[in-house]
């Protein structure tokens, strides 16, 4: 419903994609996409850091727009300090830019909870917080036991 014709979750850094839409990848678009990052990283570093000089060039905030003269849209949201998802559509389909982010909304959502328990299963038995509701450590042999 929304009209992307092709979509990246891309690593900001070396500009590999992660993941990519079901459609065959065409090199042109990727490698427009990875030009995009490169430009949004440049442009932020000149004009998006403080007066300071503090601040990073890539944030939650970061986005770009960037509207090409064959009538299609490069689209760039941050999903998180390493990810940023590109997308290629038409013009007329960025016309529906409030759904393309409420669905954009929806992805950062369900990244950053796939984070959230890769890092919590990570955690040491006994690193977890007073309160939680996982904070019964167990035996190696599979018994309750008291943390401290």
């Amino acid at each position: 419903n929304s009209g992307i014709e092709k979509a990246f979750l891309f690593d900001v850094v070396s500009k590999i994609y992660i993941a990519t839409d079901s459609s065959p990848v065409d090199m042109q678009s990727y490698e427009l996409c990875c030009d995009m990052i490169d430009v949004v990283i440049d442009v932020s570093c000149i004009y998006g850091l403080r007066e300071d000089g503090s601040g990073s060039a890539y944030d939650k905030e970061s986005m770009a727009i960037i509207k090409l003269n064959n009538t299609t849209v490069l689209y760039l949201k941050e999903v998180t300090k390493f990810l940023a998802l590109v997308c290629i559509l038409r013009e007329e389909s960025f016309e529906r830019k409030g759904l393309i982010d409420y669905n954009f909304h929806c992805f950062r959502k369900a990244i950053h909870e796939v984070f959230e328990v890769g890092v919590s299963a990570q955690r040491p038995l006994g690193s977890q917080a007073v309160g939680s509701p996982c904070n019964k450590a167990v035996a190696l042999n599979g018994t309750p036991r008291n943390t401290v």
